[in-house]
């Protein structure tokens, strides 16, 4: 209960919001654990391991030791397409989303709260963005993300040719498509080589 009560709390220093967002991560990982059983041990096959527990589990990853704005907005967008995708298939309009409407809406609200508490952490912290960092590390990105897509895409296509294969596996497709959006989230993780020297933004000295 303490925990709740602290994690929906109003933020009065950089601390508390560092210590809601790694809390977020945390049940990030939790919820790609759970699921990541669920799918490959329960059911009884690894082919149940679909691409969204390891979206869940990078989110996680990136919130934890990143305090990107553009993840937890892609978090929110990403957990709106959940909730609305296990709500179709809830009322039977539409199928292949999820089951769990409730875990579905949960993940919602929390990406919600994590988005909030990030922007403030930034506003107590006093960032200022680096533009042209910005610019640079999203094109290394994308550029990196949509080799490694079109790697993808063009092997499946010579795999399947050369095999007779003519109609794509449900897990291939997923592989192949979340490839891009999975590989752009983790280049912008601040460790890797082009990301240590062009920081996204500046911390005010008075926080440093």
């Amino acid at each position: 209960m303490k925990f709740l009560k602290r994690f929906f709390a109003k933020i009065e220093s950089p601390g508390e919001a560092e210590f809601i967002l790694n809390f977020s991560a945390y049940i990030l990982f939790l919820i790609g654990f759970l699921q990541s059983i669920l799918f490959a041990f329960l059911l009884g096959s690894f082919r149940n391991f679909y691409m969204d527990v390891l979206l869940i589990f990078i989110f996680g990853l990136v919130i934890r030791f990143s305090r990107s704005r553009v993840s937890v907005i892609l978090l929110c967008i990403y957990s709106l397409i959940i909730l609305i995708g296990t709500t179709l298939t809830w009322f039977g309009i539409a199928a292949g989303g999820g089951n769990n409407i409730f875990l579905a809406l949960f993940l919602l609200l929390l990406s919600i709260r994590t988005t909030q508490v990030n922007f403030q952490f930034h506003k107590l912290t006093d960032t200022k963005l680096v533009w042209k960092n910005i610019w640079v590390r999203h094109l290394i990105a994308i550029g990196f993300a949509f080799i490694l897509f079109s790697s993808f895409f063009i092997s499946f296509i010579m795999i399947s040719k050369f095999l007779g294969i003519t109609e794509m596996n449900s897990l291939h497709g997923e592989i192949i498509f979340e490839s891009f959006p999975i590989s752009y989230i983790l280049l912008l993780l601040p460790g890797l080589p082009w990301a240590q020297k062009r920081r996204m933004y500046t911390v005010s000295e008075t926080f440093s």
